[in-house]
């Protein structure tokens, strides 16, 4: 028997979730299911929409109201409560393609690892498609020799493409309720202690100009891009190798450099000599230079955010401070 629980972490979705709990109810193949609604203090009526749309539903379903935390914590707190092994993530305004549950558990299984990501593509939100009945063929799937690397180098998924054991998310030590995305430290910490599955095949479908996406908000997210490198470095996970910090040194100064200069300081800003030497003469303490991009995308220049830029978790101090 395939047992899925459906972690889904809602802000403010009200208009979404309708749509995103069809999507939870077309995935085929699966004989159990229970669905987890996180809603992470909205200030709309997207409890009430949960409610109105489930009551009728088979499958189980718990909803868990938090104030205002992020999205970190609340992907957290489903999972404690998920019942089932399997866990699919799906944020609050994405859509799972029908085949997304079961492609990523054979996956698992033909490789025989703990957890597999896919692909995702868009969709015209209101459009005259109806994505959830696109033609689709039967994906190839790989295991990830160095999923790290490939995730230092550029993150083209978010948590809705994810699918993991419950045992092993909380072994990695799952979402880092610091940063407001999971996705970016999750991928980290799933590929830096064990090796994972790839499906080349959508399994989640993003809503052009969904509201309140970290990815629109260029400075914010780049900055939790870096963070998440710096993080997982000093966590010092098990597959993690000097070529990988060598590799996020070389990928956060080349971030820190490219977005100064399109957004702050035109072509001769203080991050060009560091990008020049990293060629011609690295830093030596090459974490601490990952560090210290991360003055690239604040608006004063400074390492350390404003709170305006951390999660509820960090506001209100329920998580731990960024640095010592």
């Amino acid at each position: 028997m395939t047992a899925v629980s459906y972690v889904i972490t809602v802000f403010n979705k009200e208009e979404y979730l309708p749509e995103v709990i069809r999507s939870l109810e077309a995935q085929i193949d699966i004989d159990e299911r229970e669905y987890i609604f996180v809603d992470d203090g909205s200030s709309d009526s997207s409890v009430q929409v949960i409610k109105d749309c489930t009551k009728d539903l088979k499958a189980k379903t718990i909803i868990i109201e938090q104030e205002n935390l992020g999205a970190s914590w609340g992907t957290n707190a489903g999972v404690e409560a998920a019942s089932h092994e399997w866990i699919k993530l799906c944020d609050g305004d994405d859509l799972l393609t029908p085949q997304s549950s079961k492609w990523l558990i054979e996956a698992c299984e033909k490789f025989n690892v703990n957890h597999a990501w896919g692909h995702s593509s868009y969709f015209e939100w209101q459009g005259e498609e109806d994505p959830l009945e696109r033609e689709v063929s039967e994906p190839q799937m790989e295991v990830m020799e160095d999923g790290l690397r490939f995730f230092i180098r550029n993150n083209p998924a978010n948590s809705t493409c994810m699918l993991f054991k419950k045992s092993y998310y909380q072994q990695v030590g799952g979402c880092d309720p610091r940063l407001v995305s999971p996705d970016q430290m999750l991928f980290f910490r799933l590929f830096a202690h064990e090796k994972g599955a790839r499906v080349f095949g959508d399994v989640g479908l993003l809503p052009h100009a969904a509201p309140d996406r970290l990815s629109a908000q260029k400075g914010r997210s780049r900055y939790e891009s870096v963070l998440a490198m710096y993080f997982t470095i000093l966590e010092k996970p098990p597959l993690l190798t000097e070529d990988h910090i060598d590799y996020a040194y070389c990928r956060a100064v080349s971030r820190a450099e490219r977005f100064h200069r399109k957004v702050y300081g035109g072509l001769f800003n203080r991050f060009l000599w560091d990008h020049i030497r990293v060629r011609m003469k690295p830093h030596k303490d090459k974490v601490k230079a990952i560090k210290n991009c991360l003055a690239a995308f604040t608006p004063d220049g400074k390492i350390e955010r404003s709170d305006e830029w951390k999660p509820g978790a960090g506001k209100k101090g329920k998580a731990p401070a960024d640095f010592d």
